[in-house]
């Protein structure tokens, strides 16, 4: 069992954003390394049909490191000098993970779901586990929602998956997916 925590900020970058501008934000999250109790950091980049076109995750090393993370200046900073210009959505989730978290540099996908109060955890994690199994990715890390006021009920992330991903249609969920290539960048 982990303690860790995955932090997932999803961005929807105007469509006039250049490709140096995404270079300085990843350089901007890489920079985020270096705040006390982050592990690591990378990005995913959404090709077509992704909800996002960037999926970037902080790796904390336990839950009482979200807090500090979260409110820690250099993080602000990120988010109000070099995300906010390029922005036209954002959507975050913060979900304690089952197992310790792995990455591959290569195709990978992103599945968060939106999901009513009323459904059990239990049925959060066997969503997310159902979508997993068919993407045969070499490495997965799910979680479930931690803290108060998410969104996101949970998530999942694999590297290495196999063939198309599309969002799937998960009753009672709502699913947010980012499909792409996946950087560690810290």
């Amino acid at each position: 069992m982990s303690e860790q925590v995955l932090h997932l900020d999803f961005i929807k970058l105007t469509p006039e954003t250049s490709r140096e501008q995404r270079s300085q934000l990843e350089a901007a999250a890489q920079g985020l390394r270096a705040i006390d109790g982050v592990t690591g950091v990378g990005v995913i980049e959404g090709e077509a049909g992704s909800d996002f076109d960037l999926a970037f995750w902080f790796v904390l090393q336990a839950f009482t490191s979200l807090e500090p993370f979260g409110t820690d200046p250099r993080y602000a900073k990120f988010l109000q000098a070099s995300v906010a210009p390029l922005l036209q959505a954002f959507a975050g989730a913060d979900v304690k993970l089952d197992d310790e978290f792995e990455a591959d540099d290569g195709v990978a996908a992103c599945l968060a779901l939106i999901g009513p109060e009323e459904a059990y955890d239990f049925e959060v994690r066997e969503a997310l586990e159902a979508w997993s199994g068919p993407t045969q990715a070499a490495c997965t890390a799910i979680g479930l929602a931690v803290g108060e006021r998410q969104v996101y009920r949970g998530a999942a992330i694999g590297f290495g998956v196999q063939g198309p991903i599309e969002t799937p249609e998960i009753e009672p969920f709502r699913a947010t997916l980012i499909a792409g290539q996946a950087r560690t960048l810290a």
